[in-house]
C-alpha cells in the first residue's frame, strides 16, 4: 500500500479533487475571464458555457484548503530540515520549467527588461512579485503559510497545531469582517489587492479549514478546535460569497449580466466534502486496481505543472486557433488538451531529473553544514 509523507496510506482522493481543481480553475480562466475580464477582453466569447465556467474560480480556495491538510500532514512527521527539503523539491523544478515555458510563449509577441525580471522574480519564487503569468500570485500565499509551518517545525512547536488553526481562523475572521463592514476602506484593500494578500488574512481561513480537517483525520478535535472548525467554515463561506461578487462585478460589462455567488459555494462544500471524504476512506480506495491508483497519482503530479502553464499559454493558444478560424469552443477544448499533455510531459520527464539533481545538491549541502558543525563542537 502506498504511503503519504506521513507514514499514513497516501490518500489518492486528494489528487484527483487537485486535478479537478486545476482544470475548474483552467476552465475559468480560458473559458471565461479571457473574454469576459476588462483585463483581457478577448475579440471570441464563449456565452454559451459561462454559467459552468464562471464559478471555477473557487477552485484557488479548495487549493488552499488542501494545502492546509496536506502541509501539516507532511510536517507532523518531519523535521524542519526536512519539511523544507521537501517544500524546495516540489516548488522548484516545476516552477523553472513552466516560467522558462511561458517565457518562451510570451517572447514570440514581446520581450523586454520588464518581462525578463518578472522571469527572475517567477523562478525564485520571490514572493513580491510581480510573475512572468498572474496565477503566480497563490505561490506567495502557499510560501506564506509553509512559512510559518517551518517555523512551528524549527522551533519544536508541531504539537500546537489545533493553536495554529484557531489562530489563522480568528485573523481570517476579524479581517473579514472588518472588509465587510468597510468594503471601500484603503488599509483592508491592502491585504487583498497588492503582494500582501500572501499574509493569511483573508485566506486564512481556508488553509484553517485544512487544517481541522487533518485534527479530524487524527482525533485530536476538542471543543475548542470545533468552535474553531465552524469559524473557519462560516467564514469562508463569506469569503467566497465576497471574491464571488466581486468577480461578477468586474466582468458584468462584458457578459451583460451579473452572477450569483451561491454555485461557487455550492462547489466548495461539495469539494471539502469530497476531502473528508478522501481522508475517511483512503484505505479502502487504496486497494482499487493499481493501475487506476497510478493514474490518479499522475494526475495529481499534473496539478502544479497545468496550473503553472495554463493561462499565458492557454490564452496564446486561444489567440493563435481562433485566428485560424477555429470555432471558440473547439478552441477551447483543443487549447485544454495542449496544456493538459504539456503539464503531464512536465511531471513525468521534466521534473525528475532537475528534483534528483536538486536533491543530490541539498543532500551534499546538509552533509557538509552536519560536517562544519560536528567541527565546531570538537573546537
Amino acid at each position: 500500500m502506498a504511503k503519504s509523507e506521513a507514514g499514513s496510506p497516501y490518500i489518492y482522493g486528494i489528487d484527483a479533487l487537485r486535478f479537478v481543481c486545476a482544470l475548474m480553475v483552467t476552465i475559468f480562466h480560458l473559458g471565461f475571464a479571457s473574454w469576459a475580464s476588462p483585463v483581457y477582453l478577448r475579440p471570441y466569447t464563449m456565452p454559451e458555457i459561462e454559467n459552468i465556467a464562471q464559478p471555477g474560480w473557487v477552485g484557488v480556495e479548495l487549493f488552499f484548503v488542501i494545502s492546509g491538510f496536506v502541509i501539516v500532514n507532511s510536517a507532523a512527521a518531519a523535521s524542519a530540515l526536512a519539511f523544507l527539503k521537501g517544500r524546495i523539491l516540489r516548488l522548484y523544478p516545476a516552477v523553472w520549467i513552466c516560467a522558462s515555458l511561458t517565457l518562451t510563449i510570451i517572447a514570440t509577441q514581446d520581450v523586454n527588461r520588464r518581462i525578463l525580471w518578472n522571469y527572475l522574480r517567477s523562478i525564485t519564487l520571490y514572493p513580491g512579485g510581480p510573475w512572468i503569468d498572474g496565477q503566480y500570485w497563490t505561490l506567495a500565499c502557499e510560501i506564506c503559510f509553509y512559512a510559518i509551518v517551518f517555523i512551528m517545525c524549527a522551533t519544536r512547536q508541531k504539537t500546537r497545531m489545533p493553536a495554529l488553526a484557531l489562530g489563522l481562523s480568528l485573523a481570517s475572521t476579524a479581517f473579514i469582517a472588518l472588509l465587510y463592514a468597510f468594503p471601500d476602506a484603503a488599509i483592508p484593500a491592502v491585504f487583498t489587492e497588492t503582494a500582501w494578500r500572501a499574509i493569511p488574512f483573508y485566506y486564512g481561513c481556508q488553509f484553517a479549514i485544512g487544517i481541522y480537517i487533518w485534527l479530524l483525520s487524527q482525533g485530536r478535535m476538542d471543543r475548542i478546535s470545533w468552535l474553531g472548525f465552524l469559524c473557519a467554515l462560516a467564514t469562508g463561506a463569506v469569503q467566497i460569497y465576497m471574491a464571488g461578487e466581486n468577480t461578477s462585478d468586474r466582468t458584468l460589462a462584458a457578459a451583460g449580466h451579473a452572477f450569483s455567488s451561491f454555485p461557487a459555494i455550492a462547489i466548495w462544500a461539495a469539494g471539502l466534502a469530497s476531502i473528508v471524504a478522501s481522508v475517511g476512506y483512503s484505505k479502502r480506495i487504496s486497494r482499487l486496481p493499481a493501475s487506476f491508483l497510478q493514474s490518479v497519482k499522475t494526475l495529481g503530479s499534473m496539478t502544479y505543472p497545468l496550473y503553472l502553464l495554463h493561462f499565458a499559454i492557454g490564452v496564446q493558444l486561444l489567440d493563435w486557433l481562433t485566428a485560424l478560424g477555429l470555432a471558440p469552443l473547439p478552441a477551447l477544448v483543443l487549447a485544454v488538451a495542449i496544456v493538459c499533455a504539456m503539464s503531464l510531459a512536465v511531471c513525468k520527464w521534466g521534473e525528475p531529473p532537475i528534483r534528483r539533481v536538486l536533491r543530490e545538491f541539498l543532500d551534499r549541502l546538509g552533509q557538509r553544514a552536519a560536517g562544519f558543525q560536528a567541527k565546531e563542537s570538537r573546537a
